[in-house]
């Protein structure tokens, strides 16, 4: 009885994430991209990192961009808006692969914000995909 309680414990938070399952070799056959709830700031509020899991089949190269673009509004910042984008080169190869981009910007401070991500893959990759969130940003 004591090992199967712990084997339920150890299997409970695999089950929780999404993708660890797709990690392990399982293909997708359509492209998606989900924003993580939380990004970090540093250098004064210039620079966030948002992390996000993407999903895209292959083209012609295998490639596809991901671009993200962040704003905040008063009160959550002292400036009238905070925003700024990012570009990253992403892996498309129908797996989901967890991504850090580098948003650049000004007026970030800690507190909620409306995160954008668009994955355009390449030709024969299938569609454009976009998604937004509302991500908490904090300070590390």
């Amino acid at each position: 009885m004591k090992r199967i309680l712990a084997a339920a414990a150890l299997a409970a938070p695999l089950a929780l994430v999404p993708s660890v399952a797709q990690a392990t070799g399982t293909t997708t056959t359509s492209n998606s991209v989900t924003i993580q709830q939380y990004a970090d700031y540093d250098a004064a509020g210039f620079v966030l990192d948002v992390g996000l899991y993407v999903s895209c089949k292959k083209g012609t190269t295998g490639r596809g961009l991901l671009t993200v673009s962040v704003n905040q509004y008063p009160p959550q910042t002292a400036s009238a808006v905070g925003f700024g984008s990012g570009p990253q080169a992403v892996v498309c190869d129908g797996r989901t692969h967890a991504v850090g981009v580098t948003v650049g910007g000004e007026g970030f401070d800690a507190g909620t914000a409306k995160a954008t991500a668009t994955l355009t893959p390449d030709v024969g990759g299938g569609s454009k995909v976009t998604t937004t969130k509302w991500i908490t940003i904090v300070v590390v």
